[in-house]
């Protein structure tokens, strides 16, 4: 405890001794810090904060029969918010930014120097930034000295994600689509085909084989039991007729069954595939615009003062504490004590 008093009073008494060389400092320290406080650019802070919906299609969340899909009203799971991420950092949103908003004039960067992009990249890193929340969130932060160009393109940026994602989804799905159509009609066509078939054989008399048959071999035996010769030999013309294209038929019939089943399942393939390549619908669900900042963010002037005046005593007494030391050493070394 003595020993504490004992430094607390040597500390003050060198503070008194020094008093004169600290307060010019901590002028001089005031005065330079107050000009570097009101010559730093003023930066604002806006941002967003969203949700990403899940990432499952349009058409198995509307028509789907399965009853294990998501639905289009829940939020994203941590995969679909990392996912939502990456689409963030992509060159595609970077570029979309820089031509919208002009960065390479907006942060002073000249585009016939060396490595203009590499200063771009470095500047849109320092001034952008996106992040996942404890909440399954995602937050987009701009800085800007603009208030208004901050938050512009921070909302501009969960739009750009919305647009990129439906873009990549209904590039891919426009290829599902002309695939699934091609089969679709192919599969149409070829019932068309078959119906035709089907239509020649009903004109030559082949309407159903196994009803047909057994009602001609009921007349058949009928006509020789009553002697009916001309009855006879109509009916073997019709079992000829019968025996010739009663097989083609029954394959023809089964054909038309196959095919409206898997017609059917085209469709409803079809269907969705349509959907999925024209939908345009939102993959977020924003919690929190991006508003219009009132007041800067950093730097914080007053703290720049304050650190800059407390660093300087410090730096200050550590200085003079130096020089007074080496003095006692010099003047020992010179008297002998």
């Amino acid at each position: 405890m003595e020993q504490n008093s004992l430094n607390s009073i040597k500390i003050y008494d060198f503070v008194l001794r020094n008093l004169k060389p600290l307060i010019f400092i901590a002028i001089l320290a005031f005065t330079v810090s107050l000009i570097i406080a009101i010559l730093l650019p003023s930066k604002y802070r806006a941002t967003v904060i969203l949700f990403p919906a899940t990432s499952e299609s349009v058409s198995k969340s509307l028509i789907s029969e399965n009853q294990t899909t998501k639905g289009l009203l829940n939020f994203g799971t941590a995969e679909e918010v990392e996912q939502f991420l990456q689409v963030l950092y992509s060159d595609e949103i970077r570029k979309r930014l820089t031509t919208k908003y002009n960065l390479f004039e907006h942060y002073d960067i000249d585009s016939t120097q060396k490595y203009p992009f590499t200063r771009l990249n470095k500047k849109y890193q320092e001034n952008i930034s996106f992040r996942r929340t404890e909440f399954l969130s995602i937050e987009i932060e701009v800085f800007d000295k603009e208030p208004k160009f901050a938050s512009d393109m921070a909302n501009d940026i969960a739009d750009f994600a919305d647009s990129t994602i439906n873009k990549m989804q209904r590039e891919r799905a426009k290829q599902a689509f002309a695939l699934v159509s091609n089969e679709y009609f192919r599969a149409i066509a070829d019932l068309n085909f078959i119906q035709d078939s089907l239509g020649k054989l009903r004109d030559l008399g082949v309407f159903n084989y196994e009803a047909q048959s057994e009602v001609y071999s009921d007349a058949y035996a009928q006509a020789i039991a009553k002697g009916n010769k001309e009855g006879v030999r109509e009916l073997e013309e019709k079992f000829k007729i019968l025996a010739k294209y009663g097989g083609a038929y029954q394959n023809f019939n089964e054909m038309v069954t196959n095919e409206t089943k898997r017609i059917s399942l085209l469709k409803q393939k079809y269907t969705e595939a349509k959907i999925d390549a024209v939908q345009n619908i939102p993959h977020k669900f924003v919690v929190s615009k991006a508003e219009v900042p009132e007041k800067e963010y950093y730097p914080i002037r007053w703290l720049v003062v304050l650190s800059g005046v407390l660093s300087a005593l410090l730096f200050g007494i550590i200085i003079l504490a130096f020089a007074e030391s080496l003095k006692k050493k010099r003047y020992s070394i010179v008297t002998g004590t």
